[in-house]
């Protein structure tokens, strides 16, 4: 046995005193490496997170008056409901247009129609006058033989009758009553329900007691994590508004329900949307076409929440025309205005729409959605709800909410742009 005290030794750091390698020379590498090193670290962590969440941010402070520090008033896209499945009507203008889905003669008396629904004929009424975009010709609806069929009066104008080829488009011009008629038959729509679930949106922040009074660089932890978590939760909202799609789920553990809002991407994708798929670049044409086309319904001005692959084609396209808005009309966001034929574009970057959806760019009317929270479920923080012998804090975000959704056809996508 050694007769002397000995002990298990430290880290040495041996070697010549030189400017060359294997010097032992201390560094701030050494006093790193030990915890010693004080960093000079700015007071504040910076995220590289996304932090912007536009489409909550438009619907939840629009319509509210910015004092400087905070957002008051009351929403103009934001409203509750007191059930989780919230439901609205929709109806629309009875058509007006159609195509042959057949050939016929001059003298034919009837004609075969479709592109108007399962039923293209109905909307028709007796006494219509329609014209063959193709031909010129004008004729009078005498008679709805079905579903796809309707009778005609040939030449009921001053363009002679003339063949008519499938596909030729047929547009009701008006209608003619004779003196001393009775009214005209009835031709009206019904409304439709349309329904959507409201979400519930959980997000925990968790520290123990020990960390949350420890002193930290950047500031405690627990004030640090709600701001950053708070931001998080606002973005898996807008996420979930834009590529969510509409579920009813009682396969979890209790039994109890779990619901999903539908978002827009679905619901473009499955109404009668204009959707186009570029696939390749974004050429002043292919502009021209999408946004003729997104602007045959609705408002004369819409908002386009673009990727930047869209929106770095849209400003080459557009260059010089677009202008940055200001001021208490861009709700915190920066909106860029752009007169185009067909309306004003207020363009917004999406910084969500990254990697596959970096190509995509929604041209949305804003009048059709709204943000419904269930009573007394708005965004809350809700603290200390850990268990009595947890010896920390849980706190927790909730917010129970879905998306109102309205009227596909005022909608487009745009999808597939390329760099």
């Amino acid at each position: 046995m050694a007769n002397y005290p000995y002990y298990t030794e430290p880290t040495h750091d041996q070697g010549i005193v030189a400017s060359t390698s294997g010097n032992a020379s201390r560094s701030t590498a050494v006093s790193s490496s030990e915890g010693r090193l004080i960093v000079d670290a700015v007071d504040k962590i910076f995220l590289l997170e996304a932090n912007k969440h536009p489409l909550v941010s438009l619907m939840t402070n629009v319509g509210k008056v910015y004092d400087g520090q905070a957002w008051t008033g009351q929403s103009l896209m934001k409203a509750t409901t007191g059930n989780p499945e919230f439901k609205w009507f929709e109806d629309v203008y009875g058509g007006r247009y159609a195509k042959a889905s057949g050939a016929e003669t001059a003298g034919a008396s009837s004609v075969n129609v479709s592109g108007a629904g399962a039923s293209s004929a109905y909307i028709f009424t007796v006494g219509d006058i329609v014209k063959n975009s193709r031909t010129g010709e004008n004729f009078l609806v005498t008679a709805i033989s079905d579903a796809d069929t309707i009778a005609i009066s040939r030449a009921f104008g001053t363009t002679a009758a003339a063949a008519i080829n499938a596909g030729d488009g047929l547009f009701i011009v008006g209608n003619a009553s004779e003196e001393n008629s009775g009214a005209r038959n009835v031709n009206t729509t019904r409304s439709v329900g349309q329904t959507n679930y409201t979400q519930i949106f959980k997000t925990t922040i968790a520290v123990s007691n020990t960390e949350k009074n420890a002193n930290l660089y950047g500031g405690r932890d627990l004030p640090y994590l709600r701001a950053k978590k708070g931001t998080e939760h606002a973005l898996d909202m807008e996420r979930a508004i834009w590529f969510s799609q509409k579920k009813y789920d009682t396969s979890g553990t209790q039994g109890l329900p779990r619901r999903t809002t539908g978002g827009i991407l679905e619901f473009i994708e499955a109404g009668n949307s204009y959707v186009q798929n570029q696939g390749g670049m974004l050429t002043a044409p292919d502009l021209n076409t999408f946004l003729r086309e997104a602007f045959t319904y609705g408002d004369n001005k819409k908002t386009l929440f673009a990727g930047g692959l869209t929106l770095g084609a849209i400003n080459e396209i557009a260059r010089g025309q677009i202008v940055t808005k200001t001021g208490d009309t861009s709700y915190g966001l920066k909106i860029s205005e752009w007169q185009t034929a067909f309306g004003t574009v207020n363009i917004v970057h999406n910084p969500l729409f990254v990697e596959d959806y970096a190509g995509y760019a929604f041209l949305l009317d804003m009048d059709c959605f709204r943000l419904r929270t269930m009573e007394g479920r708005d965004t809350t923080l809700q603290t200390n709800v850990q268990a009595n012998d947890i010896d920390g804090q849980v706190d927790q975000y909730v917010t129970e909410a879905g998306l109102e959704r309205k009227q596909a056809p005022r909608h487009a996508l745009l999808k597939g742009v390329q760099g």
